[in-house]
């Protein structure tokens, strides 16, 4: 009885500290990995060059001295008069400095490609890509395995800044069945990041689709009640940029992976 009593008081004392770290640093203590994206600009002028190159570091294998950079996916999608450059990558590496400066140079064609960007008004004068703000992680493969390859995807959306409160207080309180909807329509690793440019709040997603029929997981996901009513919540809060709705597909430049 004595040792059951120790045991509750040992796991009270972990609940205590876990429950006073903030999510975010709850999220790197419990995940297996970081997941990073960052931003760049560039010229439509600039894009078949752009894809050009993506097609070359896609025959290359990543620098040895940067094996810590994986599942490395860039996407752009046209905004007005330049173009978004979204890069995704995960690491095994938790440290949050320098990851900028490591993915231009991972290879040397990966180099030519970032030399080419424009970078962001905030970015390091010795920098061209600007890491973004992680926002949360729904459905790691962690958490839900699974052995099918997944189909990797990218997409944008703009949030009206009157709704950033409440956009980032869902986001930290995932509901479950929202994340059970998810995992049954077969979405994995579904990641987002936040940034400004300008007065605009930009959001930039990156997610796994491990499915075969991905309009009819669509379709099962906005059937659900549970999602509905998440969304009467969350849509609010976007600008729908491209008329595609809420969130905008990105076009994949490169995929990379160890």
């Amino acid at each position: 009885m004595k040792k059951f009593k120790l045991f509750l008081v040992l796991l009270s004392l972990f609940c205590v500290q876990a429950s006073a770290l903030s999510p975010y640093e709850n999220k790197l203590q419990s995940d297996d990995k970081q997941r990073l994206g960052l931003i760049a600009f560039a010229k439509l002028e600039q894009l078949t060059e752009l894809k050009n190159l993506a097609k070359s570091i896609e025959q290359q294998t990543m620098d040895n001295t940067h094996k810590d950079i994986d599942k490395l996916s860039i996407y752009f999608k046209p905004l007005k008069q330049k173009v978004m450059v979204f890069a995704y990558f995960e690491s095994d590496d938790k440290s949050i400095l320098g990851w900028e400066h490591r993915l231009t140079n991972s290879s040397p064609q990966l180099k030519q490609f970032s030399e080419r960007l424009t970078p962001h008004s905030r970015a390091n004068k010795h920098n061209v890509w600007l890491r973004m703000e992680w926002m949360n992680l729904v459905a790691s493969d962690k958490t839900f395995p699974h052995n099918k390859v997944a189909q990797r995807m990218g997409f944008m959306s703009r949030l009206k800044p009157e709704f950033e409160l409440q956009y980032r207080q869902l986001h930290q309180l995932n509901w479950p069945g929202v994340v059970d909807g998810m995992v049954k329509s077969n979405y994995r690793n579904w990641t987002s990041f936040l940034i400004e440019d300008g007065d605009a709040l930009l959001l930039f997603t990156f997610a796994e689709y491990i499915g075969s029929d991905i309009k009819a997981d669509n379709q099962k996901m906005a059937a659900d009640p549970t999602t509905q009513r998440w969304w009467t919540h969350t849509e609010e809060c976007l600008i729908n940029l491209h008329g595609e709705g809420n969130w905008s597909s990105m076009t994949p430049l490169l995929e990379v992976s160890k």
